[in-house]
């Protein structure tokens, strides 16, 4: 093996700096969802403002479909930072190995994260962020659908 196909085994220190690096790239993409929920919401509290000011249930009609684009997108935002979530918490538990974090009195019971599926979204038992956030789109764009077809047939 020539000096170029050796495998270069990062420093600990290397690896210290990855790992900083990862958890705060994970916090950003939490923050990132938080924010894409909240959006949501206050176009929702907006759509209903505007409901009260304009008196129109039909304007509800375009409002609506832009609530519901919004929630489709922070659907979509939430799953992707969910499958985005598992990796990192992949490579980070596996920094975690090659620092020897997880020693039997330490972090001894940090295991690496499931593979992200669609029917662990519905596992309450499971509930971290992402899945909540998503449950939380979903009952927007639930309550968006009731509040405008309640409006609508009024």
């Amino acid at each position: 093996m020539t000096n170029q196909q050796e495998r270069v085994i990062p420093s600990q220190e290397t690896l210290r700096q990855q790992l900083d690096i990862q958890w705060r790239d994970h916090f950003q993409t939490r923050t990132q969802t938080w924010w894409a929920l909240q959006i949501v919401t206050a176009m929702l509290v907006g759509i209903i403002a505007a409901d009260f000011k304009l008196n129109n249930p039909l304007a509800l009609i375009p409002l609506g479909g832009i609530m519901f684009a919004a929630t489709a997108f922070g659907i979509a935002i939430t799953i992707h930072h969910r499958r985005i979530q598992i990796l990192k918490f992949s490579f980070i538990h596996m920094l975690e190995e090659k620092l020897d974090l997880h020693k039997p009195t330490y972090m001894d019971k940090v295991k690496p994260p499931e593979p992200f599926s669609v029917k662990g979204i519905f596992d309450l038992r499971n509930m971290p962020s992402p899945t909540f956030l998503l449950l939380c789109h979903i009952l927007l764009f639930i309550f968006a659908g009731v509040y405008i077809l309640i409006r609508l047939t009024s």
